[in-house]
This record gives structure tokens, C-alpha cells and sequence, in this order.
């Protein structure tokens, strides 16, 4: 209770010995008024005993009420400045209503305790044995936490302390998530602020599956400021032990983006440490000198791993569990109104044929880029790029290392030829080095000269166009042509045709192929011809698309087919997609997803995967039906939390199911565009709302 408050009080009582005090009003004066059914003064202890419909309303200087205590009984102790309720009593103001069994205040100091007390502040409840409480807060004793206003509530957080400051936070030690009556796990920590957004979120995923046993993973994600934001995580699995990791994303999009996630984890029986690094980075730099008007930029790539199935055994969402090569490029670019120059490295391993270790693949370290914008030499009437590579490089299978470069020199212009037909022509000059390493070969380089041409007509409902492409090679260290090799030289001679049709703006249609005009060798016209490729997109209405692409050569036949269809919005919908390759043509992959809400306002929805392997025989007979992969999610809401219940199993021996809870009470208030453009960015196979793999 405000310190004017009381000293008004007892004013009035040493003033006024009736059974009910007022004090007058006057207009512009902050003032209380108390009244109450009885009321006796002691003038030797000085206390004031109020009993039976106490009331004390606090006035503003605008004579509006601010607070209201209300109790059967009150004593006001002016000489020690307390105020004691022995019994119930409720205090209402602009933050919430206060209940409490008893208690007593200190108003000379601004401090209390109440007992077996109640607060109901915005959309919490916080309950405690005991409350102490002054000018900066409340700290609770043996508390809970709901956002429940059922009686009993559906769910609470007990607490072993609980520290609330109204409208900045609350902070919870040693909470035990209780469904009813029933325990359902422990939160070590929990944190809201209670001012705008919520920059800390804990999230918690329990659940079971047949390599890691029963696991729990918990997820702590703190909103330092608007670029920060950072997450840690601590898992427990029954058969494997404890893992920790973090993950920080900072995004300034003019300076600077950046994310790094790292995870270990030491099971149980092994000597060495499984962990995962992954992540990148994009950084501007200020300018070097006032002189220099060239801006500069670094950025980088990584994802490092302990061994090649560790995403496959803690991060089953991650695309990479089923693609766990591991990579690293780093590149700084200097860019100015002219001319694009970068410097960088790259390395990649792949998995050993027992994905036991990590094998070297390819890299590039160094490697120098140099490339022009276009430009204009002596006024000519033509557009000329230069472009340059210089590289100490390995390639995949190599046990050495090649120094190589490459720079080319290309002219070209388009020239309209009528109001809808513009032909584009160039010529290039292609010039290859490589320097020789280790005893043997000798330092050679390599010319090709060519050119092209497109033509092209453009429509409102689409284009065709028409290329011609040529490329010749000369003989390694001469500047004649490469006539005695077995292709004669001739890298690249032919036409291209693509028509590319769009009547509106929910449908394209797509048909691309090309033609062999090289003379080294015969061939019949069907070899020459490359694969016909089709591709269309269909959608009549909001909810329904239609995809496919074919890929037919005259000579072999079918070469790929990919068909997907998708129908609904996006609680209700159903998806089926088919796959056909080349490579293993009685082989038709199958995707299937669905999605459903059994009624708009149903509480609970579900989606489902199934991805398999049909063997055909022909004529539409199956001999062979293989999953690789089935899903089940199941999506339910309560009045104070949502869940989600997930069930998977895929290849690699992944057999998992896991429950995530999310209390609405520690949902955010707004949309994080924070976290939506770092999922977007940097993992975007992760859903929306998903803060983790």
C-alpha cells in the first residue's frame, strides 16, 4: 500500500473517532476514504481495529479510484506503521487482484508478506505459501504459476520460487509441469517478461525412440535484443546421456548476418566426444580509406561433424542426416562500379563406404575470381565481360592437387529485329592454364574459341526461343585447332528450341530439347536429338496445383517423370506425388502426405507422410511395395497449451516418437521476424515455429 495512502488513513482516524471515517473531499487533492461496519481507536498502542465490510479506496487527484482493499477485518499499528489482516482480504488496482489468507504491511517501508496469497495478473495466476513483496515486486514461496481460470486449473507450474515484477517479468526456479494432479516433467528454469514480445521462450520435447530410448529435449531461447537472438539446448537420452549445444543468430542486414550452431554429446561407453558446428556468416566492412569508394564483404559456409551419422542420431529433421558430407568455404569480395574481385577457399569430405570416418573429396584453397561488368571499348557498338579463376584445387578421386585457371573474354549485343523478335549473338575467347605440381606432366594451357546466337520472340502469353551454340578447342600449348583428337576438337556444335507458354497467370507450359549438329562422328537423328522435356504448372483455384515434368529421348526411351499434386488449404489437404527415373526404371517412388481438421472448430488436426518404392512388373502390376519413410502428427490444442504428437520411422534405422508442449502463457505476443527470416535464411527446411533440429 503507497506510503500516502496510509498517512492519510491515520489522519483521518486520530481526527474522526466514529465508526466510519471519510476524509472530505477536495477536488485536485489525492485522498482515501475507509469505511467498515465497526471500529475502535487505542490511543496507548495507537491501532486502529476495523471489523466486518472493510473498505479502503485510494483516490487520485482526479478523483479516480486507483486501489481497493476490501476485508472482514484490518488493524492499522500507527506506532510500528504496519497494517495486519488476520484474515482474508482482497486488494485490487490497475495490475490485477490480490487474494491472501492474512498478511501485514509495513508502510513506512513499503514492504509485506501475505500468506496463502493469489495474484491474478493480466493472464497469469500466481499462487504462493508465502509472498514477500515490496516496491520492486513479489517473490513467492512454494508457488505455481497458471494461465488457467478453471478451478482446479487444467495444468500448472510448480514452483520452489517464483520473482515477479509487474509489467517487466517473472522468473521461475525448479517448476514441475503438472497436467491436473498428474506430474509430467521438470523445467529447470522459466522466464517471461511482461513488457512488449517475449524475448525467452522455453520449449520442451520428451518422447522415445529405438536407438536413444526414452530423450527429453529441452530448448532455452533468449531474445537479447532485436538482432540477437540465442538458444541452448539441453537433451537427455536414457541409453546415450546428456547433450548440450547453442545456437546464436544476429542479423543486421547492412553489416552483418550471422548464425552458428554447435551441439556435443559423450555417450555412454565412448571414449571420444560426438558433436556437430554448422553454420555461416555475411559481414560488410566499413571502407578502408575515404579514397577508396570499393566496398567489401566476407562470408562464410561450415558444417563440420565428429562422424558422418551424427545427424542421423540426434537431428532427424536436418536434411543433411541423410546427405552428412561435411564442407567449409570462407570468401572475401571486393566490389566496385567496374569490377567484382574475390578471394576464397572451399573443402568438402565425404563418408567412407562404412560411414565409420570422413574422407577428402574436393577443395579449392585457394582460389582468386576476378569478373567485369559490362563495358564499351572505343566506342564500339558491343558489350564485352572479362571473367578470371585462378585455383589450387583437388578433385574428387585425386590424391594430388592442380594448379589451374581459367579466363574468358566474351562480346556480345542484342539487336531488335522487329517489335517482338530480338536476336542476341556473342563470341568468346576461353583460355585454360595448368600448372604442373608433380613429376610427369608438364605446364600446359588450353584455348576454345565459340559463340552463339538467340533468337527470340516474345509474346503476353509467352516466348519461343531458337539458340546456336559452337565451341572448339585447340591443341594444348598451339594455336591451331585440335583436329587430330578423337572429337576433333569439337566440344559444342548445336540448336536449342524452348517454347515457353503462360495463357494466365495460374498456368505455364514448358517444352525444351536440342540438337547435335557435330560432325566427328554418325549418328542417327534420334541420338542427336537430346531429351524432350515437358513441364507444366496448373492452378485453377486457390487450393488446387497440379505439377509435372517428363524428360523422353527418342533413342532410350522415357528418361524421368515427376508429377505432384496438391489439394487444400493448409490444415486441410492432400498431397501425392510420383518419381520415375532412368536409372532404375521399374522403380516408381511415391509420396503421399495429408492433412486434416476433422471441423473448423475442432481442437486437435493431424498430418501424415508416406514415401515408398513400388517395383513394377508391367501393365500397372506391383510385385514390391518398400517404405522408406512413414509419418504420423497429431496437433492438439487445450484451453491453456497446445501439443503435438509425432511419430516417425525412415530409413537408417530412425523409429522415434515425441510429444512437444507449448504453453500459450510463454507464446510470443507478435510475430519474431527475427527468427522467421533465420529459419528462411539459414535452415529452411525447418517448419514454422520449430526453433531447433
Amino acid at each position: 500500500m503507497p506510503k500516502g495512502l496510509l498517512a492519510a488513513l491515520l489522519l483521518a482516524c486520530a481526527a474522526a473517532p466514529a465508526a466510519a471515517y471519510d476524509l472530505p473531499s477536495s477536488t485536485g487533492t489525492h485522498r482515501v476514504a475507509f469505511s467498515a461496519d465497526n471500529a475502535s481507536f487505542n490511543e496507548y498502542t495507537r491501532v486502529i481495529d476495523l471489523e466486518g465490510n472493510v473498505k479502503l479506496t485510494e483516490y487520485s487527484a482526479a478523483d479516480r479510484p486507483q486501489k481497493l482493499i476490501r476485508a472482514r477485518l484490518l488493524s492499522v499499528n500507527m506506532a510500528s506503521s504496519t497494517i495486519v489482516s488476520p484474515s482474508d482480504f482482497v486488494m485490487d488496482d490497475d495490475t490485477g487482484t490480490v487474494y491472501g489468507k492474512s498478511g501485514f504491511m509495513d508502510y513506512g517501508s513499503e514492504k509485506g508478506r501475505i500468506n496463502d496469497g493469489r495474484f491474478a495478473y493480466r493472464n497469469f495466476i500466481f499462487r504462493g505459501r508465502t509472498i514477500d513483496f515490496d516496491r520492486n515486486g513479489y517473490r513467492y514461496k512454494k508457488a505455481s504459476i497458471t494461465s488457467c481460470d478453471e478451478e482446479p486449473p487444467h495444468y500448472r507450474l510448480r514452483a520452489s520460487r517464483i520473482y515477479l515484477k509487474p509489467d517487466r517479468y517473472f522468473l521461475a526456479y525448479n517448476t514441475v509441469f503438472f497436467l491436473g494432479k498428474i506430474p509430467i516433467f521438470y523445467f529447470p528454469v522459466l522466464y517471461k517478461p511482461m513488457g512488449g514480445g517475449t524475448p525467452f521462450v522455453s520449449i520442451f520435447k520428451p518422447g522415445y525412440d529405438e536407438r536413444n530410448g526414452f530423450f527429453i529435449k529441452s530448448s532455452y531461447v533468449y531474445r537479447v535484443n532485436r538482432e540477437t537472438r540465442a538458444k541452448l539446448y539441453l537433451d537427455y537420452f536414457e541409453k546415450r546421456g546428456f547433450g548440450t549445444g547453442a545456437e546464436v543468430d544476429f542479423r543486421r542486414p547492412e553489416k552483418n548476418i550471422t548464425d552458428v550452431s554447435v551441439y556435443r554429446i559423450k555417450e555412454y561407453g565412448l571414449v571420444k566426444d560426438r558433436w556437430g558446428l554448422n553454420g555461416g556468416y555475411w559481414h560488410r566492412f566499413n571502407r578502408f580509406n575515404e579514397s577508396d569508394p570499393a566496398q567489401y564483404y566476407s562470408q562464410g559456409f561450415f558444417r563440420l561433424l565428429s562422424d558422418p551419422r551424427v545427424n542421423n542420431d540426434f537431428f532427424r529433421s536436418n536434411p543433411f542426416a541423410v546427405s552428412p558430407d561435411e564442407q567449409a568455404s570462407v570468401a572475401l569480395t571486393r566490389n566496385t562500379s567496374y569490377t567484382v574481385t574475390r578471394v576464397s577457399a572451399y573443402g568438402r569430405e565425404t563418408h567412407s563406404a562404412d560411414y565409420s570416418r570422413f574422407q577428402k573429396a574436393n577443395s579449392s584453397i585457394p582460389r582468386l575470381d576476378f569478373n567485369t561488368v559490362p563495358f564499351r571499348l572505343l566506342k564500339l557498338p558491343v558489350l564485352n565481360t572479362f571473367g578470371a579463376y585462378f585455383e589450387n584445387a583437388r578433385d574428387e578421386g585425386q590424391n594430388f592437387t592442380q594448379k589451374r585457371g581459367d579466363a574468358v573474354w566474351t562480346v556480345s549485343q542484342s539487336i531488335p529485329l522487329a517489335k517482338r523478335v530480338t536476336l542476341s549473338p556473342s563470341l568468346y575467347y576461353d583460355q585454360s592454364v595448368y600448372v604442373s605440381t608433380f613429376s610427369g606432366p608438364t605446364d600446359r594451357w588450353v584455348g576454345r574459341y565459340g559463340g552463339g546466337a538467340t533468337l527470340r520472340y516474345d509474346r503476353m502469353w509467352g516466348s519461343f526461343d531458337l539458340g546456336y551454340a559452337y565451341r572448339r578447342r585447340l591443341r594444348a600449348n598451339k594455336t591451331e585447332n585440335d583436329s587430330s583428337a578423337p572429337d576433333k576438337g569439337q566440344e559444342t556444335e548445336s540448336l536449342t528450341a524452348q517454347l515457353f507458354l503462360m495463357p494466365q497467370f495460374n498456368t505455364y507450359f514448358k517444352l525444351s530439347s536440342s540438337f547435335d549438329l557435330r560432325d566427328y562422328y554418325s549418328a542417327k537423328f534420334t541420338r542427336r536429338l537430346a531429351p524432350v522435356t515437358g513441364e507444366v504448372f496448373y492452378a485453377p483455384r486457390p487450393g488446387l496445383d497440379v505439377y509435372a515434368v517428363d524428360s523422353y529421348s527418342f533413342a532410350e526411351g522415357n528418361k524421368s517423370f515427376v508429377t505432384q499434386v496438391n489439394v487444400g488449404g493448409p490444415e486441410n489437404y492432400v498431397g501425392g506425388g510420383i518419381a520415375n527415373y532412368s536409372t532404375d526404371p521399374r522403380s516408381w517412388v511415391v509420396s503421399n502426405t495429408f492433412g486434416f481438421r476433422p471441423w473448423r472448430m475442432a481442437g486437435w488436426r493431424a498430418e501424415a507422410v508416406l514415401r515408398y518404392r513400388l517395383s513394377s512388373e508391367g501393365h500397372l502390376r506391383f510385385s514390391e511395395i518398400r517404405f522408406f519413410e512413414k509419418g504420423l502428427m497429431l496437433y492438439k490444442d487445450f484451453h491453456d497449451f497446445r501439443t503435438k504428437w509425432d511419430f516417425r520411422e525412415r530409413s537408417g534405422g530412425v523409429k522415434e516418437f515425441f510429444f512437444y508442449i507449448s504453453l500459450k502463457m510463454n507464446e510470443p505476443s507478435r510475430k519474431d521476424d527475427l527468427e522467421e527470416k533465420s529459419r528462411e535464411y539459414w535452415h529452411p527446411w525447418r517448419k514454422p515455429g520449430e526453433v531447433r533440429d
